[in-house]
């Protein structure tokens, strides 16, 4: 059989939940309506490496786009999304289509059209009232802000959409 030479590039925890933050996840472990659509469509899939936890582990707390948004994290992400970037050239230059990069609203690093803000700071003992903070704001996450400056940079241009965990999956 021959490939169909299109693939989608998707954020890490679209195949594998368990890379979230612990109490976050909204499936039990990859969101089977959006893989196996992909499947249906004959697309391969890209999973991208999950920057939350290569850079923090699985023991993190739930942060905000302004707590990730520093030089180190921002060099962390660049650091993991270039081995992805070269791939997706290689599949272009070789007449594959990536159709598109789904990652996932809400996140600080993932988010592609909203993303999580509302840091204040303050001593460990406040980070229980800190969700009284948080809400989604427009805007990329920190990594999907990284991909898509990395792709511009090499002119690549393939449309960027998100998942909406919040609400039912189809």
């Amino acid at each position: 059989m021959e490939r169909s030479k299109r693939l989608v590039v998707v954020a890490h925890c679209i195949l594998n939940s368990n890379s979230k933050v612990t109490g976050l996840s909204r499936y039990p472990g990859a969101l089977e309506p959006l893989v196996v659509d992909c499947i249906r469509k004959g697309m391969g899939i890209v999973q991208l490496p999950c920057p939350e936890l290569t850079f923090l582990g699985l023991k993190r707390w739930g942060m905000t786009h302004e707590q990730y948004d520093t030089p180190m994290y921002r060099k962390h992400c660049k650091n993991i999304l270039e081995p992805f970037v070269f791939q997706i050239e290689d599949y272009l230059v070789n007449g594959y289509s990536i159709e598109e990069i789904v990652g996932v609203d809400g996140s600080p690093s993932c988010g592609v059209t909203l993303t999580c803000t509302g840091f204040s700071g303050g001593e460990p003992d406040d980070a229980v009232n800190q969700h009284k903070n948080l809400s989604e704001v427009r805007g990329m996450g920190v990594m999907m802000e990284t991909f898509a400056q990395l792709l511009s940079e090499k002119s690549i241009n393939i449309p960027f959409s998100a998942i909406n965990e919040k609400k039912p999956f189809a």
